[in-house]
């Protein structure tokens, strides 16, 4: 009887943990978050080589499906290839999935640009996305360039959106991404929206600083954890908004749990953080 309960013991701190491993030699391995009656839970899968290969939504927000797939493809040396999007948004709208195509040149070690199809019915979208880069390699904007075919008069790729990034002085963090956005097709680029962020100073348990803005999840960049964003939205201010970040740590200084707080309106939302 007590070695059954022994080894039922060892089965669950393999599926998490409860504080008794070292949590610095763990991997984050699922986020599980409540805002009132809405929840998400965001779990992540590793190849060998502790490389990100996989991320899995599940959950609901205002009554609307939340879930959703991303699967990383990576050559032998950890490259991306391509990635390959699902969700059940893209479903409803008779998209199945969004295959991106990664182009990566190994002079400089640099990706330089990714490009996919949005197969809808009756013409194509092509979004091809062209990554500039400043001098110690980070990634200071993704310029995207937009061609739909099979309309009447057949639109030529035309620049529609650009994520500009700004980072610490360190180079450690994030610190802001603004957004411009084309009004209508070949127009000017106008502000849209800008997204500011503060850091704590402990561990970002998630951290990928080649690839956060190819797989666009920006906060893989950070080595910290945002403490604070507060969202600018010029085209519609009515939208803006502030989230404010209280973490709760585990021995390795990364986060346990955390409540974050929206301004306004007040909503908070609990997270549970899940390492293995």
């Amino acid at each position: 009887m007590l070695s059954a309960i022994t080894v039922s013991i060892i089965s669950c701190q393999k599926e998490i943990d409860w504080g008794l491993a070292t949590p610095a030699n763990l991997l984050l391995v699922k986020i599980n978050s409540h805002t009132g009656t809405d929840s998400s839970l965001v779990e992540y899968f590793y190849d060998a080589a502790k490389r990100l290969v996989r991320e899995k939504t599940t959950g609901i927000s205002g009554g609307q499906s939340l879930n959703s797939e991303l699967v990383i493809n990576r050559n032998v040396s950890g490259v991306i290839l391509t990635t390959v999007q699902k969700a059940d948004a893209l479903v409803a709208t008779g998209i199945d999935s969004i295959l991106t195509r990664y182009n990566y040149n190994t002079a400089t070690s640099r990706y330089t640009s990714s490009i996919f199809d949005l197969p809808i019915p009756g013409f194509a979208v092509t979004d091809s996305t062209v990554y500039t880069y400043d001098a110690a390699g980070k990634i200071i904007t993704d310029a995207h360039y937009l061609k739909i075919s099979g309309l009447p008069i057949p639109l030529p790729p035309v620049l529609s959106l650009k994520n500009n990034y700004t980072y610490s002085a360190s180079g450690s963090n994030l610190e802001m991404q603004q957004q411009d956005a084309a009004t209508t097709p070949g127009g000017p680029l106008s502000p849209f929206s800008t997204q500011t962020y503060t850091f704590d100073l402990k561990v970002n348990p998630l951290k990928n600083p080649t690839e956060a803005v190819l797989l666009i999840r920006s906060s893989l960049y950070n080595a910290n954890n945002i403490a604070k964003t507060v969202v600018t939205n010029t085209a519609s201010p009515a939208n803006d908004y502030t989230m404010d970040y209280t973490y709760k740590y585990n021995t390795a200084g990364k986060p346990d749990s955390s409540y974050g707080t929206r301004t306004p309106g007040g909503a908070i939302t609990g997270t549970k953080y899940f390492y293995q």
